[in-house]
């Protein structure tokens, strides 16, 4: 089928207004956020309904073309990017105007969306009506629940409500050959064989494209119990974890950690941010707690911890948050560090998880390995230790040559990536493969793995037309 043609039948699904094919706005849903993959497509679709979508799709399969399923482009590894060529035409199907909550029921505690709604907006919602839904992360204000989906997305919260898997109770998706599968029951029990929603969980798209959710709520907690601390090295620091589950158990909700440059380079870059802790301890620890009553709260108990873990010389300093605007400063600095790093210049980011015993070797062999290889230059490491999962982007040496630097990119995620599966843990914690890591997973992973996810997407995706060329596509 000619592209003229494409777009007069897609134009008769979506309207004109929602077949993009102007190269300005086009350029608009080609890039990844960092910034590092630049790709091309002629066609970018704004559907407002999973019919839309299956009618778009039965085209595409008809026609051999390929699908490339996209959010609120907030992906670090690029699998939200097109790649069309002359040999073979990839469009963009963008969630954006699937964006209404559908069904929201307070007693079963559950929300059906459609994928394209904000994060944010979701969170929002449940908030109104006394609930929780718990997956929280930097890109919350712009990211795309079927997005989060896709890539199995983690966050902040994951220590005590799991990553995006465990927050989904059933999914509606659209198949590669334009049929629909649909099961959005909010049922907590429902034992009839395959799960098959943990298919398209993390799949990034290349298996189907996910149009609707229903979520799991939680009781919304009353109040938060807040502290930034101060900590000598990560020893210390899941030191510190331990003592903190013993003391709180499943009321510990966030344990991150921030080390020495991560933290300065926000105090540098965000200059209306408030550090309350001195930016020069070599790292820092936010602790977070909800309480689920609204007449008790963990800050005494909170005090009492803290004291007891600074007289036992396992923290260096600490400062609790007295105000829910406290709260948010504290947090601010958290989500500020992607943004804040990507200022700084180039440089190489790695996403990986150990488990949490292996924290301390995981970073100072990475920091060695890193130096030995590259020279001294800005090395961020933070992210979420309360489950073994941590981001380390080492910069380009101030005297380096660009191409240099950027020659090594593939060298320096292996450093990282190599050290973390030597170490028990796994190369990708919770941003995905996408085009980034494809030649990691073919590396690392067991060939049997390989072998049946390759037998799953012959078998969903004969064509290959769901997001080709991406994870196992």
């Amino acid at each position: 089928m000619l592209q003229e043609d494409l777009c007069t039948a897609f134009e008769s699904i979506v309207g004109r207004e929602n077949c993009i094919t102007n190269p300005e706005i086009l350029n608009t849903y080609l890039q990844d956020w960092r910034g590092k993959h630049v790709g091309s497509t002629p066609i970018v679709l704004l559907p407002k309904s999973s019919k839309a979508i299956s009618e778009i799709i039965k085209i595409c399969f008809e026609n051999n073309i390929a699908v490339i399923p996209q959010g609120g482009n907030t992906g670090l590894c690029g699998a939200n990017i097109p790649n069309s060529t002359k040999n073979r035409i990839e469009i963009v199907i963008n969630s954006s105007k699937l964006n209404q909550i559908l069904e929201f029921d307070i007693h079963n505690q559950t929300l059906i969306a459609q994928s394209g709604c904000v994060l944010s907006n979701i969170q929002n919602k449940a908030e109104e009506h006394g609930l929780l839904f718990p997956l929280s992360l930097g890109a919350e204000g712009t990211c795309q629940i079927g997005g989060n989906l896709s890539t199995n997305a983690g966050g902040v919260n994951v220590l005590k409500y799991g990553m995006s898997r465990e927050l989904v109770m059933g999914l509606e998706v659209v198949l590669p050959d334009g049929s629909i599968y649909s099961d959005l029951k909010g049922l907590r029990k429902d034992n009839t064989g395959y799960d098959l929603k943990q298919l398209f969980i993390g799949a990034e798209g290349t298996l189907g494209f996910i149009t609707a959710v229903c979520l799991k709520l939680f009781s919304l907690p009353q109040g938060y119990t807040t502290a930034l601390v101060a900590v000598e090295n990560p020893y210390k620091a899941i030191d510190l974890l331990k003592d903190a589950k013993t003391i709180f158990g499943e009321n510990l909700s966030a344990f991150e950690i921030m080390n020495k440059t991560s933290i300065e380079t926000v105090e540098n870059q965000m200059t209306n941010y408030r550090i309350p802790l001195d930016s020069s301890y070599p790292w820092q620890i936010l602790i977070e707690m909800g309480n689920l009553n609204a007449q008790t709260s963990e800050n005494e108990r909170m005090v009492k911890f803290l004291s007891n873990e600074l007289e036992n010389d396992n923290i260096l300093d600490a400062v609790i948050a007295n105000s829910g605007q406290e709260r948010i400063d504290f947090w601010n600095i958290r989500h500020a560090i992607p943004t804040s790093k990507k200022l700084t210049g180039p440089g190489i980011n790695n996403d990986v998880s150990v488990p949490i015993s292996k924290i301390p070797e995981l970073i100072s062999q990475s920091t060695d390995k890193l130096n030995q290889y590259l020279g001294e230059s800005s090395l961020f490491i933070y992210g979420h230790i309360g489950d073994g999962n941590l981001h380390i982007t080492k910069n380009k040496p101030e005297i380096m040559d660009l191409k240099k630097f950027e020659s090594k990119a593939d060298d320096i995620t292996r450093i990282v990536n190599e050290t973390s599966v030597e170490l028990g843990g796994s190369f990708s914690g919770e941003h995905g493969i996408g085009l980034v890591l494809k030649e990691d997973f073919m590396y690392f992973s067991d060939p049997i793995k390989i072998q049946l996810m390759e037998t799953i997407k012959r078998s969903i995706d004969p064509k290959n037309i769901m997001n080709p060329n991406k994870l196992i596509g």
